[in-house]
């Protein structure tokens, strides 16, 4: 253990037999947030999961001596979740006991949202098996429920890990190349697992490796060898079906009783055309929770309120319709078809049905047979998967569009204020461009705030003060009718968020209440602290709260109410039911991404008819707000006609930028690229100052580009800028290299206020 007790990698022992902890390095020991190793070892892990405990069993299984398995975990070290790649390694202890040497191998970004990280413990925990290979067929990752059926990847034909799961190595092949070209595939296989040939139901989909940003292959399986067994089943007794109708013998009576018992374990349908008459096994009953007394025939009858048509949902009806044709007029292709059923209940639930025709002499379909398959699980853990997908990429679209909006907004302000400067200008239209602009500033952090990239600086927060605030001034101006009730209690925590969002929040969601009122009503916004203790699953929304001390804003109003669709969808960026022109359908999405960044989340909870409530949670702070000063305006600063050097690759960004800081008294020379700044700035006069974009064409960052130049320049003064935000850990970094950073879009008096104080300042830039 001396060898490893040196290494700044955190490492430590867990005894898998007695569930501990059993040594750690100085490394481990800080991860695991403990004051020692004795301390550590006294750590209780009994709450763990069966799934934790499972996971660690399958790690031992391999033995002493195997190669190294690594994993992606979240751990809770005094109980504040970190998610990390993990490297396993069986070993044993104190004469023959199962452990198991862990190495943290990576910390997993912060930035990763906390919906895609539940998604992600979903799959884990899925008994559905899902695998992810490269486009060469190499195993990438498994989910526990895929590492229990086939155990460690092994190697295959040319390296293709799949090819050695599957009886056929071609279909590897098959599946790689489908998923590759963009498309799905949908199959039945034998496959080998540790405990011998299982038939597997496989759907493959192209995805990316978010290591690499390399296609890769995502295979879905679940194992279907009772249902396949069944199907064969069923098509044996089809075959004798056949044979004993065209004799018409006693040994039909016989073939069809022996039928009848084997449809008593599964759902199966069985439809004698040329009577019209349907013959619904007790599983299929049972399947649609209806009587077991229930009259099939009435399934047939399309007036019927029970019958399949009324019974299928109604995006379904058409193609449902469209296959059943289909299957009757080519007996030879099976049935196939995934579709929505309304059951006993009232619930909708996801079937899958495969079944045969039986054709008479002349080709006409006599019979049709089919066993029918429950597969709303699958359906849901698919529908979670896409969702989480989605998610992501339209808060990635969200991050550009907000970039690209600053960058313009920025030569909108910047041209507005050089304008200001002029005689004989309409203050009034210049005002009006001024406004629409930072109006427009405001739209992108929405933006931002749904991709959760908006930079937050939380601080103690006194909702009292800031409810009271509110409510003379903002909330005064919803409009006619609306009457605002407010319950704020002398004892309500103080929360840990930013202010400026917080006040944001609010306004979206009484203005969400006012819009629901379009005759008038009460908006009553009350505060409430809660202690929670476990994981609380929040209404209108596919997320909990995690235990932890909050504060509730609650937003209630008395209007409309919303349909279970409506509510579905709140959430959704862009989606809104007001009309057109009187709002972007930016608000509750931008209080949902808020919420989840800060730490909380958002609660909804509406019927037609009764109103709406709208809840914020967020975190109690660990301390009272400090006193403001008084707030002052800026004023903007004039230079000294110091030589400053603008490179910025946008054409229109530059020109309004070298304007703005020529009326500042500032000589600019500038450039478009990194290659261009350094050929300028080595053949002329070293300028004192360089205003630096950070998102540079070339392949060549703002940041990696003054990183260069300080090793050549120490002297010159750095302020770099973007359209983006900056999370509160990069902003850190760069003032700890002596640089300072300018958010887009700025005013006048803010550029020269930075500008200022970066000249003033007697810090040497880092390399």
């Amino acid at each position: 253990m001396g060898h490893f007790e040196q290494l700044a990698t955190p490492i430590w022992v867990f005894d898998v037999d007695n569930h501990k902890i059993w040594w750690a390095n100085a490394a481990g020991i800080l991860f695991w947030e403990a004051e020692s190793l004795d301390d550590l070892l006294q750590r209780d892990f009994s709450m763990d999961s069966d799934m934790v405990r499972t996971r660690l069993r399958q790690v031992v299984r391999n033995g002493p001596g195997q190669k190294r398995i690594q994993d992606t975990w979240t751990l809770y070290p005094n109980d504040e979740p970190k998610s990390v790649i993990l490297s396993f390694l069986p070993v044993t202890i104190n004469q023959g006991t199962n452990a198991v040497l862990i190495e943290v191998k990576q910390f997993v970004d912060s930035i990763v949202d906390a919906g895609s990280l539940r998604i992600l413990e979903a799959t884990r925990a899925s008994a559905l098996m899902v695998s992810t290979f490269s486009a060469e067929g190499q195993l990438l990752a498994q989910n526990p429920a895929a590492f229990a059926c086939y155990g460690p990847a092994k190697p295959g034909i040319n390296g293709n890990d799949m090819a050695s799961r599957l009886k056929d190595p071609n279909v590897a092949v098959q599946l790689l190349e489908t998923a590759t070209n963009g498309k799905s595939l949908d199959l039945e296989e034998l496959v080998w697992t540790q405990n011998g040939a299982r038939v597997h139901r496989i759907l493959a989909r192209r995805g990316r490796d978010p290591i690499t940003g390399a296609f890769a292959t995502i295979i879905s399986e679940e194992d279907v060898t009772q249902q396949n067994a069944l199907q064969l089943q069923m098509q044996t007794l089809n075959g004798q079906l056949e044979r004993k109708v065209e004799d018409r013998t006693r040994r039909l009576d016989t073939s069809e009783e022996r039928y009848a018992l084997a449809t008593q374990s599964a759902a199966v349908w069985d439809w004698d055309l040329k009577h019209n008459h349907l013959y619904l096994s007790p599983s299929f009953l049972q399947a649609l929770e209806l009587e077991p007394d229930f009259d099939a025939d009435t399934f047939l009858d399309r007036t019927a309120e029970n019958g399949a048509l009324k019974t299928l949902h109604p995006e379904d009806v058409a193609s449902f319709k469209a296959e059943m044709t289909r299957h009757l007029q080519e007996p030879d292709v099976p049935f196939r078809q995934e579709f929505r059923l309304k059951t006993g209940s009232g619930d909708y639930r996801w079937f899958y049905a495969l079944g045969k025709s039986i054709a008479d002499p002349n080709g006409r379909a006599t019979r049709s047979a089919g066993i029918l398959t429950d597969i709303t699980e699958r359906k849901d853990l698919e529908a979670s998967l896409l969702a989480a997908h989605r998610s992501d990429a339209i808060g990635q679209i969200s991050g550009g569009i907000a970039h690209d909006f600053n960058n313009l907004l920025t030569v909108i302000l910047g041209n507005a204020e050089l304008l200001n400067m002029a005689q004989d200008t309409n203050q009034e239209l210049i005002t009006a461009i001024k406004t629409a602009a930072l109006r427009g500033a405001d739209l992108t952090r929405h933006l931002l705030a749904y991709s959760r990239r908006q930079t937050l600086r939380p601080t103690p927060v006194d909702l009292s003060k800031l409810v009271a605030s509110m409510n003379n001034t903002l909330l005064q101006n919803l409009g006619d009718g609306i009457c605002i009730e407010t319950e704020i209690a002398d004892e309500t925590w103080s929360v840990h968020a930013d202010v400026t969002q917080v006040e944001s929040a609010i306004l979206h969601l009484a203005c969400n209440a006012r819009d629901a009122m379009p005759r008038g009503g009460t908006v009553e916004i009350s505060c409430q602290n809660h202690q929670i203790t476990a994981p609380l699953p929040l209404p209108g929304g596919e997320h909990s709260l995690q235990p932890g001390n909050y504060v509730e804003i609650l937003v209630h109003d008395t209007g409309e109410g919303m349909t279970s669709e409506t509510l579905n969808r709140a959430y959704e960026p862009f989606f809104t039911t007001r009309k057109t022109g009187q709002g972007s359908g930016l608000g509750l999405s931008m209080v949902y991404g808020f919420a989840q960044q800060s730490g909380g989340g958002v609660a909804l909870r509406s019927q037609p008819g009764t109103g709406t409530s709208a809840s914020l949670f967020l975190p109690r702070a660990a301390q009272e707000p400090a006193a403001k000063p008084g707030s002052k305006t800026l004023a903007p600063i004039t230079g000294n006609g110091e030589s400053i050097h603008l490179l910025e690759d946008d054409g229109a960004v530059q020109s309004t930028l070298r304007g703005m800081l020529e009326s500042l008294n500032y000589r600019v020379t500038e450039s478009s690229d990194a290659a261009m700044a350094m050929q300028v700035i080595s053949q002329g006069t070293l300028p004192a100052l360089i205003l630096a974009d950070v998102v540079l064409p070339g392949g060549e960052s703002g940041v990696e580009f003054v990183k260069r130049l300080a090793r050549r320049f120490p002297q010159i003064k750095v302020v770099l800028m973007s359209g983006h935000s900056q999370d509160e850990t990069t902003l850190e970094a760069l003032s700890g290299q002596g640089h300072f950073f300018l958010q887009k879009p700025m005013n006048k008096a803010r550029l020269s206020q930075i500008l200022h104080v970066a000249l003033q300042d007697n810090t040497t830039p880092k390399a």
